[in-house]
């Protein structure tokens, strides 16, 4: 949900990012949620406007804006194509196949910038305008996009920053380098086919990368970008400030990604297995006590306040006495550690809410487990669509529903009256 602080101009936010450090020639990657900014006079471009006000004639702008139309979450890990699908997706074209608006409103604004160029890669394409804008997109490599003399690399050569304008830290994608260049084994590897034009013509190319998802076997309660990041800002690095009403950081590429690598290297495990011993069962009411446990420490960790367990209580006495409505838990040999909500909201739509892992067992495959059988019980209930509500700003959720099928459809805005 996007709330409305207060009206910011242009030149308003040109003068917070000059505080913040942004400086003239800089070669700047962006990371910006609009509505944290506030109400943008003339419209979401502004910010645009803005940054390239402050990098003048000589710097350069840049973000990941990926692909609206990839078939990315069809194809990844399937075995066979089927040929109708090859025949009907259209291939992608850097210049005209629009860039994906759930990452940011500014992505497809970049991208129909004057002078804007993209890089060739379809699902890890980077659109970028000014003085670097060519160097930074040319000859993005389909292999591994991430890597050496991706549009990442060169952001680093050409000593670039990264610009987060009230986007969440585990937004960052320059970590994904780091994630390329560190030295640790586990790390997942995906093949995958993309439509993509070719002299003219529609050519299916094998792709193979690491998993931007899960890539390294991570098992830290937060997110691993986040907590990179904040043991970064510890350390006394990066400026922070507000542009507009939102919270902001700016970064050192090249620093940002050694001090990652570093910290990847020495924090991240190698491999463990993966069998882990969850089951997945409906609640009833002699689960009351843990599910209040669960739910406290859910809204503990969204809002860092204390929910009243009476008022837990109560939700939780709700969700098991409600008709057409049906709650999952994940337990291990001695603990309930996961739960999710499953609705039948209308006859052909379900809806899953309050879905919670305990930190400990993140990133374990136990979300899938319980969105899996609480799909199951929507099925059965006659749904043909589901629906999932995930904040704006929380970017991990928005990763781990995207990772299990789920695509943005609409996005809520608000004001104070």
């Amino acid at each position: 949900m996007l709330r409305s602080l207060q009206l910011v101009n242009r030149s308003r936010i040109a003068h917070d990012l000059a505080e913040l450090g942004v400086s003239p020639g800089d070669t700047v990657m962006l990371h910006a949620s609009v509505g944290a900014i506030g109400w943008i006079v003339g419209g979401p471009e502004e910010v645009l406007g803005a940054v390239s006000d402050v990098l003048g004639e000589r710097g350069t702008l840049m973000m990941y804006v990926g692909w609206e139309g990839s078939p990315y979450d069809i194809i990844a890990g399937a075995n066979e194509l089927p040929p109708a699908l090859l025949e009907m997706w259209p291939a992608y074209d850097p210049a005209t196949s629009r860039a994906m608006h759930s990452w940011s409103v500014l992505t497809e604004y970049l991208r129909t910038s004057l002078g804007a160029r993209r890089s060739s890669h379809p699902d890890s394409s980077f659109a970028a305008i000014g003085a670097n804008a060519d160097e930074l997109t040319r000859n993005h490599s389909l292999q591994y996009g991430m890597g050496p003399h991706s549009p990442l690399a060169k952001l680093c050569e050409d000593h670039g920053k990264v610009l987060l304008l009230g986007a969440p830290l585990s937004s960052i994608t320059l970590l994904h380098h780091a994630e390329h260049l560190a030295n640790v084994q586990g790390k997942e590897v995906v093949h995958y086919k993309m439509p993509i034009l070719q002299n003219g013509t529609k050519t299916w190319v094998d792709i193979e990368e690491f998993a931007t998802t899960g890539c390294l076997p991570w098992r830290g309660p937060t997110d691993l970008f986040e907590a990179i990041v904040r043991e970064y800002i510890k350390e006394g690095r990066g400026s922070i400030g507000n542009v507009g009403a939102a919270s902001s950081y700016l970064f050192d590429a090249k620093d940002l990604v050694a001090f990652a690598v570093d910290w990847i290297e020495t924090q991240v495990s190698n491999p463990v297995d993966d069998d882990v011993s969850v089951s997945i069962r409906p609640a009833d009411s002699s689960d009351h006590r843990p599910l209040v446990a669960l739910l406290r420490a859910m809204k503990e960790e969204a809002s860092s306040n204390q929910t009243p367990e009476s008022q837990a209580s109560r939700a939780i006495d709700e969700w098991l006495e409600t008709n057409d409505q049906r709650v999952f838990i994940a337990e291990t040999e001695r603990d309930i550690v996961g739960m999710i909500v499953a609705t039948v909201v209308s006859k052909q739509r379900g809806a899953l809410d309050h879905a919670f892992v305990m930190p400990e067992h993140r990133r374990q495959g136990v979300l899938r487990e319980l969105e899996m059988d609480a799909s199951a019980y929507l099925r059965e209930s006659g749904c043909c669509d589901v629906e999932v509500h995930v904040g704006a700003q929380n970017g991990a959720a928005r990763t781990a529903w995207r990772s299990l099928g789920y695509t943005p459809t609409m996005e809520s805005m608000e004001r104070p009256l």
